[in-house]
């Protein structure tokens, strides 16, 4: 029985060619060794599973080949080729950081450099994980790494750019590597498939590109989990089962009955979801993305953003013409608003379907803020107000901006104009006493008798300015006062109520709060119908006995702190003394 190899093993790239999604670096590698512009340090920087340690083993394995194909490709049968791809070649030399992360391993391999190759011409030091290493390793590193035998190249791979040190970064060329697309892991998961006789389901390969997220490893890894207990087929209801994800065609579903406003299969769908053992959170978000998906269908330029298969994306074009943008997008909303919730609700079920009924109606919804907006907004008339004597008002030029005017008959059929787009309100023709009545808002007369009913009520309970009334509005705004810093500075003040009100207080902080307090002085005119009323606000420390409260406290060294202790506890100077101890006079 042969052993069994997994794919990410079997199937790594030997040339810059088979790198999968990683064009941009192969090529200026390629061109690097074309034009014999190699630098002696690199750094690979990326995510897993994207191609950087095989990046690194293909330019180590083109650096000692004997017969080198265009430049940039290794012969594949030459010794040295041979003796890699045995993994037997003294010329590669791979350090994991991770577990050889200390000074000693990096002596150990600055060691090594020393050394030229017996076979070849390089010397390449691949080192793994170079983000583990410790800062004195780093420091360790650093000469060799910037001035090493024109023999040693070295290639540095990491996930994590940002830990390491700026002086080993400056010293090395970049390489940033980025995700991998899904329709280039597809291609590959094709193309493996074939090659191992296994009839692979497009969709099937679509969902495990998915759930690689970006790495290829994975890709690998998750398709010869499938590809083990498919018996030669690898099918998409297989595939779904295996790794735990939802369906798709459940968020169609349940995305035609909200579009139909049918509540009741929606909720049925998700108690089936529910039943096949499916988390709640997992179904908001999967929902979220399939609305979002049928949101980037609805435009031609931006189908290409359904990273779907060819039969998938037409189910996603034909449901998009039955749902409105308005619709996906407060649906939307109302998804991303559930999933926050359900981080803090105890009962996820109910969240879940409280947001799905919302779903269901949410067009009617839609329909109704829309007559809502269209209906006309009533007329204010809230600036109209009498004036103390009415007299015919002269005639009025129009201006030159064209306006619509609403007429309205009065009692003595005079008209009332009012400017739809200023809201202002023209009287052309009334007399003095006259009652001009304007639908169920009653007259002017009646409102200038309000206003003056008004008026002598608030005479009626105004207060002759004195001390003691002055005191009952300070100590009634003060009681109903929440904020402490606010009671505590009206607490430490003196007051004279004379032609005017004058408070002092003690320091500049207590004028500032009480300055803040505009109603206070707004509650005082009221009260005593004095609309110029003043309140000067003075500072003066001659006025309090206890002043010394209110200022800075004095900084204090540490030996007259302890001289301050010995007055409150003498025993502490007899201590100090028998223990031999001395007071820092600093």
């Amino acid at each position: 029985m042969s052993q069994f190899i997994v794919s990410a093993r079997k199937y790594r790239p030997q040339t810059f060619d088979q790198i999968i999604g990683q064009k941009h670096i192969a090529q200026t590698l390629k061109n690097a060794l074309q034009s014999n512009q190699l630098a002696h340090a690199f750094l690979f920087n990326g995510p897993r599973g994207v191609g950087k340690t095989t990046s690194a083993r293909v330019l180590a394995k083109v650096l000692n080949c004997e017969n080198v194909q265009n430049h940039a490709d290794p012969c594949n049968s030459c010794s040295s080729c041979n003796a890699f791809n045995d993994s037997a070649s003294f010329n590669i030399i791979e350090l994991d950081a991770a577990s050889n992360n200390s000074v000693e391993s990096i002596r150990n391999l600055i060691e090594q450099v020393r050394f030229q190759p017996q076979h070849g011409k390089y010397k390449v030091f691949i080192i793994d994980e170079v983000h583990m290493l410790s800062t004195a390793a780093f420091n360790a590193f650093l000469k060799t790494l910037e001035e090493p035998p024109s023999y040693a190249i070295f290639i540095l791979a990491t996930t994590e750019k940002h830990k390491v040190i700026p002086t080993i970064l400056s010293r090395c060329q970049v390489f940033d590597f980025k995700r991998i697309q899904i329709k280039d892991i597809v291609s590959q998961l094709a193309s493996i498939a074939k090659n191992e006789n296994i009839e692979a389901a497009p969709e099937a390969l679509q969902i495990i590109a998915q759930k690689a997220d970006g790495s290829m490893r994975d890709a690998l890894s998750i398709y010869d989990k499938i590809a083990s207990t498919s018996n030669g087929i690898v099918s998409y209801e297989q595939t779904i089962e295996n790794l735990n994800v939802l369906d798709f065609d459940f968020f169609f579903r349940i995305t035609d009955a909200a579009l139909r406003e049918d509540l009741s299969e929606t909720l049925l769908i998700f108690d089936e979801v529910m039943r096949k053992g499916f988390d709640s959170d997992l179904f908001v978000q999967g929902l979220a993305q399939h609305l979002r998906d049928i949101l980037v269908a609805q435009n031609a330029q931006t189908v290409s953003l359904l990273e779907v298969g060819e039969e998938l994306q037409k189910r996603y074009l034909n449901q998009a013409e039955l749902a409105s943008k308005s619709f996906l997008l407060n649906a939307l909303h109302l998804l991303n608003k559930c999933d926050l919730e359900l981080l803090r609700t105890g009962n996820k079920r109910l969240s879940v379907e409280i947001a799905l009924s919302k779903l269901c109606y949410l067009n009617q919804t839609i329909q109704g803020q829309n007559e809502e907006k269209k209906k006309p907004e009533p007329i204010s008339v809230s600036s109209l107000r009498p004036k103390e004597n009415l007299e015919p008002s002269p005639s009025i030029t129009p201006a030159k901006n064209s306006f619509t005017k609403v007429k309205v008959q009065t009692q003595d059929s005079s008209e009332l104009e009012i400017k739809s787009s200023e809201v202002d309100i023209e009287v052309k023709k009334h007399k003095a006493e006259e009652e001009v009545t304007l639908g169920g808002l009653g007259n002017l007369s009646k409102i200038r008798d309000q206003i003056k009913k008004d008026t002598d009520a608030r005479k009626a309970r105004s207060k002759d300015l004195s001390f003691e009334s002055f005191m009952e509005y300070w100590n009634e705004y003060k009681d109903n006062h929440i904020s402490k810093s606010t009671v505590s500075a009206m607490n430490h003040v003196q007051i004279e109520v004379d032609s005017e009100i004058k408070v002092y207080v003690p320091t500049s902080v207590t004028r500032d709060i009480i300055q803040q307090e505009a109603n206070l002085l707004q509650i005082l005119r009221d009260g005593f119908n004095r609309p110029d009323l003043s309140m000067s606000i003075i500072i003066d420390l001659d006025r309090f006995p206890d002043q010394e409260q209110f200022l800075p406290k004095k900084i204090l060294t540490n030996k007259e702190k302890y001289e301050e202790m010995v007055k409150k506890n003498p025993m502490l100077s007899t201590m100090t003394k028998k223990f031999g101890l001395k007071v820092d006079n600093t």
